[in-house]
């Protein structure tokens, strides 16, 4: 298995850190689907994570359930914003 380069693992360090911080000030599932749990579990990147891994200002805190829903359903997700 590849190792992480020593930038990609600053980089998660600081998602750790800002993910955790995300999850606690929004505790309940921002998406609400049909499928919502209501607790914040996972934090989706609106944008993908590429250059907007750490910018929080992309991402959305939901609960599995929909966080499933709307990877396996973009299109349809988008129509929802």
């Amino acid at each position: 298995m590849k190792q992480k380069s020593h930038k990609m693992q600053k980089l998660d360090t600081k998602y750790n850190k800002l993910r955790r911080e995300h999850l606690t000030k929004y505790p309940m599932c921002q998406a609400s689907l049909h499928c919502c749990t209501n607790k914040s579990t996972d934090i989706h990147h609106k944008k993908g994570r590429g250059i907007y891994h750490n910018d929080i200002t992309t991402w959305l805190s939901v609960c599995r359930n929909c966080h499933n829903w709307i990877e396996m359903h973009p299109v349809e997700s988008k129509e929802l914003k």
